[in-house]
C-alpha cells in the first residue's frame, strides 16, 4: 500500500488508468485507413460568431515530446479561460488519495488471488517477478490497479515519465492567473475507471499482460498521431473498443464525450474564448466531440501551420 502514499505516482496512475484501457487487448493497425485530419490536434469550434479551441491530450509523454506543438500555445494565448477533464492537482491531495484508495481495493475478505484465476494470477505474479516485485505486494487491491502499476512501470522504463499536455498547461495557466474550469471533478473520474474491470477482471488481465509488450509502440503511435493531427490509429482502437469491449467503451468514452458536450456547447454561448483540453480519444470515433460538434451545426476547424 505505501505505493499509494506518492503525490506524482498518484497522478500518474489517474493519467495511466484512461491511457491503459485505451491500449489494452487491441491488435489494432498503425496502417489501418487514414482520416481527413492533417495539420494538428487543436480545433477551432464556432457558431454565431463564438468560438473555443478544443484540444487533444495524451496524458503522459517523453521528454523528447517537447516542446508541445505550436497549435497548443496559440490556442492557450488566445483563449481567456482553460477548461480541463478535471483538476488533476487534486489527484494529489490526502483526500483524494483517500478517496482512490477506498476506491481501488477489493472488498473485506477478497484479495487480488481469490478473485482472479489461477492461471491469470500466476501471469501476473510472473511479471511482477520480471520486474523484482512481489505480488502480494497488491494483494488487497483490485485487478485494474495491479494491472495500472504494472503497466506504468513498463512506461517508465521506455522514458514515458513527464506530464502530459493537460498538466503542462494547467501549470502555464496557474503561472499566468489563467482562469480554469474542470468538465469533471477527480473523484467522478477516479469512480470512473475504479469500476472498469469487474466481472470480467480474467480476461482484463490477460488481454492486458497478452498486449504489455505491445504499449510502447502503440503509445508512440498514438503520440506522433497526435502530433501531426491524424487519427486513423486511434480512431481503429475506438472502433475496436466500442465492438469487442462495450463495457469499456461506453462508460470511460461515449458516456463522458455525452455528459461533456453540453458543457462545451454552454461555452460557445459567450463571447470569452476557452481552450479545452481533453483526452485525444474524446476526440475521434463516431461519438468523438469533433464528429459531434460538426453533426449539430458548429464549424470545426482544424489548426494547421497555415492557420497562423
Amino acid at each position: 500500500m505505501p505505493l499509494i502514499n506518492n503525490n506524482g505516482l498518484m497522478k500518474r496512475l489517474l493519467a495511466l488508468l484512461g491511457i491503459l484501457f485505451l491500449l489494452a487487448g487491441f491488435e489494432a493497425c498503425a496502417s489501418s485507413a487514414r482520416t481527413n485530419y492533417s495539420g494538428s490536434s487543436v480545433w477551432k469550434i464556432s457558431k454565431g460568431g463564438n468560438v473555443l479551441f478544443l484540444g487533444g491530450s495524451v496524458h503522459i509523454l517523453r521528454a523528447q515530446d517537447f516542446p508541445l506543438p505550436k497549435e497548443f500555445d496559440l490556442a492557450f494565448e488566445h483563449s481567456a479561460m482553460l477548461v480541463l477533464e478535471a483538476d488533476v492537482e487534486q489527484a494529489a491531495t490526502p483526500e483524494a488519495a483517500a478517496f482512490m484508495l477506498a476506491q481501488m481495493v477489493l472488498p473485506e475478505g477478497k484479495t487480488l488471488e481469490s478473485v482472479l484465476a489461477p492461471d491469470v494470477y500466476d501471469l501476473l505474479r510472473a511479471k511482477y517477478e520480471e520486474l523484482g516485485i512481489p505480488i502480494e505486494t497488491f494483494s488487497q487491491m483490485k485487478p485494474t490497479m495491479v494491472v495500472t502499476m504494472l503497466e506504468m512501470l513498463q512506461l517508465q522504463e521506455s522514458g514515458f515519465i513527464e506530464q502530459g499536455v493537460d498538466m503542462h498547461y494547467l501549470a502555464k495557466a496557474k503561472e499566468k492567473g489563467k482562469a480554469l474550469d474542470f468538465l469533471e471533478t477527480v473523484e467522478e473520474q477516479i469512480a470512473i475507471f475504479a469500476g472498469m474491470g469487474e466481472g470480467y477482471e480474467d480476461d482484463f488481465v490477460r488481454y492486458s499482460i497478452a498486449d504489455s509488450e505491445n504499449s510502447e509502440k502503440f503509445l508512440a503511435t498514438i503520440v506522433s498521431e497526435w502530433r501531426e493531427g491524424e487519427a486513423a490509429f486511434t480512431e481503429s482502437m475506438l472502433a475496436e473498443m466500442k465492438k469487442d469491449w462495450p463495457v469499456v467503451y461506453q462508460p470511460l468514452i461515449a458516456k463522458r464525450n455525452a455528459a461533456w458536450l453540453p458543457r462545451i456547447e454552454a461555452y460557445l454561448t459567450g463571447k470569452p474564448v476557452e481552450f479545452v483540453i481533453v483526452g485525444l480519444a474524446h476526440l475521434h470515433g463516431s461519438q468523438g466531440l469533433l464528429r459531434q460538434l460538426a453533426d449539430s451545426g458548429y464549424t470545426v476547424e482544424q489548426l494547421t501551420k497555415a492557420s497562423k
